[in-house]
């Protein structure tokens, strides 16, 4: 049975909310306006895709290194605690510096500072990725339990999305540009990270042999957990297409003509992912969420593709499709990150290996290598349509309409690509609660096997 020492507290999960709005702040700020940002200090388009694919080379080496440091290193203080409360410093520090190249300095002095930067503010971003959403495995070991802690990380996320989109185009110039900005922000989500970090409390303790994975552990832990390697090849198909995420300014500037247009865009199409992102608890108690999210990913294409037909020239139906297309994204993005600690406790069961923080560690990658592909796509996508550097260049005839066509239509197909291997998931909810109870000994893996009929 469960006990109580083993569940959250109603302050334990706000801190736990907060911490994901704060990290959220630095993520989306450098995956809505890195792209921006670059080109407005003169470097080309093509140029920032080969940085933005450069930098994720070390992404691709430093996550898993680092997911399977989680799982052997023990602090005395705990196993993810310890790595957020470094994050706390280090996240800050680089992004501050990432957004301080010097105007002046020749353009291959502004690539070094910005691969310098990216790769300093990539360690730091991966120090905290795996704990936080590690550490929902040893807040609790009851599953409705973890289901509402990563909602509420969720739907904080959110509202961190909402406050970069709408904060940065309407204040950037107003108080002194891009690095000031990076500094405003970079505080304000440090106070927002720093309450969990001192009263998080890890209460689901190891079994003795977790903490000693090996790499032929790993090896065994990964290549048994094909639904691991389903979900996130599904993951990163579709976000490595959402160039929509990058190119929200590029629509605003040139495209409906005035930069604080996308404080409007945004409150109208995170503001209703906000609101269905906070229904989910109650709903995935009735519906199982590999459903919910397949036909959400379906309604989102579906107003992808009417809102390119319809077109930009009419404000007001800009405004429409943003709001609709809000809801099933809100329910999207919220669950997207819910499949994570079900493929952990399923590769623990089919492997006998307990590497919760490698499976965080593929999902933080997916989640960064879906952000480069989707930002160096971009840069290529600029870059193919024609786009001048610098910031209030004039731009050639013809481009807005080629800017709307790869704002909508490459996310919708991205999207569409990925339902076809997201449908061979075949792991369900009510799976994954027998699972946990043989993986934390409640019951004898021969009564999993019995209540699961052998399916897995």
């Amino acid at each position: 049975m469960h006990s109580r020492s083993r569940g959250t507290r109603l302050m334990e999960g706000s801190f736990y909310g907060l911490y994901f709005m704060g990290q959220n702040v630095f993520y989306y700020l450098l995956l809505t306006y890195l792209v921006v940002y670059f080109t407005d200090v003169g470097i080309p388009a093509l140029t920032v895709t080969g940085i933005t694919l450069a930098v994720k080379i070390w992404d691709a080496v430093n996550d898993p290194i680092f997911g399977g440091i989680v799982d052997k290193v023990r602090f005395k203080s705990g196993k993810f605690m310890p790595w957020l409360r470094i994050s706390l410093l280090a996240i800050p520090v680089a992004t501050i510096f990432l957004f301080a190249i010097p105007s002046g300095i020749p353009t291959i002095g502004k690539v070094i500072w910005a691969v310098v930067g990216y790769v300093l503010w990539d360690t730091a971003y991966t120090i905290c990725d795996v704990p936080i959403f590690g550490l929902v495995t040893v807040m609790t070991d009851v599953q409705t339990e973890r289901a509402s802690l990563i909602s509420v990380g969720r739907v904080f996320a959110m509202i961190a999305t909402l406050a970069v989109f709408v904060v940065v185009p309407l204040v950037r110039e107003s108080i002194g540009g891009w690095w000031m900005t990076a500094v405003v922000l970079s505080v304000a989500a440090l106070i927002l990270m720093a309450p969990i970090c001192f009263a998080g409390k890890e209460r689901v303790k190891p079994q003795a042999q977790e903490g000693e994975v090996g790499l032929k552990q790993m090896f065994k832990f990964i290549g048994q957990n094909k639904y691991l390697l389903i979900y996130f090849s599904s993951f990163i198909i579709s976000g490595g297409l959402n160039v929509a995420s990058v190119l929200h300014m590029y629509i605003a500037r040139l495209n409906l003509g005035d930069e604080s247009l996308m404080a409007v865009i945004a409150l109208l199409s995170v503001v209703p992912s906000i609101i269905a992102g906070a229904f989910i608890p109650l709903i995935v108690k009735k519906v199982d969420k590999y459903h919910l999210f397949f036909w959400c990913s379906v309604a989102s294409v579906i107003f992808t593709l009417i809102a390119y037909f319809v077109g930009y020239n009419n404000l007001m139906s800009v405004y429409v499709f943003s709001a609709l297309r809000g809801f099933p994204n809100g329910m999207v993005g919220v669950l997207m990150f819910m499949f994570t600690p079900d493929c952990a406790e399923y590769g623990h069961f089919k492997s006998g290996v307990p590497a919760s923080g490698l499976s965080f560690s593929i999902q933080t990658f997916s989640a960064k290598m879906t952000a480069a592909i989707a930002t160096a796509a971009a840069g290529l996508a600029l870059w193919a349509i024609g786009f001048i550097e610098g910031e209030g260049a004039v731009q050639v005839n013809g481009i807005n309409d080629k800017l709307w066509a790869i704002y909508l239509l490459i996310p919708a197909a991205g999207t569409l690509l990925s339902l076809p291997v997201f449908s061979r998931y075949k792991l369900r909810d009510k799976d994954v609660q027998v699972m946990v109870k043989c993986n934390t000994g409640e019951i004898s893996r021969q009564e999993a096997d019995r209540l699961l009929e052998g399916r897995f």
